[in-house]
């Protein structure tokens, strides 16, 4: 299953050998994918007991936080929290979680991702962008929160690159990411990959028309859609492992790391 990023990256030069002369642009999901979910819900729930005075989490640990965000009621009943103060909890749960979307330091990245992305970025004819149903009044902390992220790996995003829900869409999610799709392909890139922690998305664009030739990579770890609904030719995993796309035998590139990040030096 850990071999994923070794799939993507020999797709990824399949697409290129072929390259017609437009860029390729390898797609990404934020929340569930790049950024650990767990810390940020365990991050709003220690912030809720810190402003009410309230002790309904200090024995939480990251390691017990295993549902996603929407999710968060079953998790108060198996806390035994009283009902109403879950009503309490979950009225303050929405917003601490949007003001907390902005702060670099509430989020945690998936250990290597963005060694990841930095190797991709430095791909000929290749750029790294973000598909996110995030709200669109979210953009500049979300640019500024993942660059603060991203910055000691090397990894810059910018706002050509990040397509997210404008607030007039109607639609579900789902749908929504499929539009990002169309979205990048009219500014003129191949979509050569688009990763994700939900099933429904991913199902969402394999339904699309020319979706073909797009790998689709599930990143298993938290999600709330259906699996079942996954498509059958998806190819899933869970570890951003740079060592795979390092020492890959047909990578026209040597690298070297003496700065302790990797660098395409011909």
């Amino acid at each position: 299953m850990n071999h994923w990023m070794q799939i993507l990256a020999t797709h990824h030069r399949r697409m290129y050998d072929r390259h017609d002369g437009r860029p390729l642009i390898i797609l990404f999901d934020i929340d569930g994918t790049i950024l650990d979910m767990r810390y940020m819900i365990y991050n709003v729930l220690k912030r809720f007991d810190e402003e009410h005075g309230t002790d309904h989490f200090g024995g939480v640990t990251v390691d017990d936080i295993d549902f996603h965000e929407e999710h968060v009621t079953g998790f108060l009943d198996r806390l035994k929290v009283s009902r109403d103060h879950q009503l309490k909890v979950l009225y303050r749960y929405e917003p601490l979680f949007l003001a907390m979307a902005a702060d670099p330091y509430a989020h945690v990245p998936f250990s290597g991702v963005f060694e990841v992305i930095r190797w991709f970025q430095e791909r000929p004819g290749t750029v790294v962008g973000l598909n996110t149903g995030r709200p669109e009044t979210l953009k500049k902390d979300t640019l500024v929160s993942l660059n603060v992220l991203g910055a000691r790996k090397g990894v810059a995003f910018t706002e050509d690159l990040l397509f997210m829900k404008a607030n007039s869409w109607e639609g579900t999610i789902a749908a929504l990411k499929a539009e990002g799709i169309r979205h990048f392909r009219e500014k003129g890139y191949r979509v050569c990959a688009y990763i994700d922690n939900e099933p429904e998305n991913l199902r969402a664009v394999a339904d699309m028309a020319g979706s073909e030739e797009i790998l689709l990579l599930h990143a298993d770890t938290i999600f709330k859609s259906d699996h079942r609904v996954m498509p059958g030719h998806v190819v899933a995993g869970n570890v951003y492992d740079i060592s795979t796309l390092v020492n890959l035998r047909h990578d026209p590139y040597h690298f070297t790391d003496d700065d302790g990040l990797l660098k395409r030096t011909a």
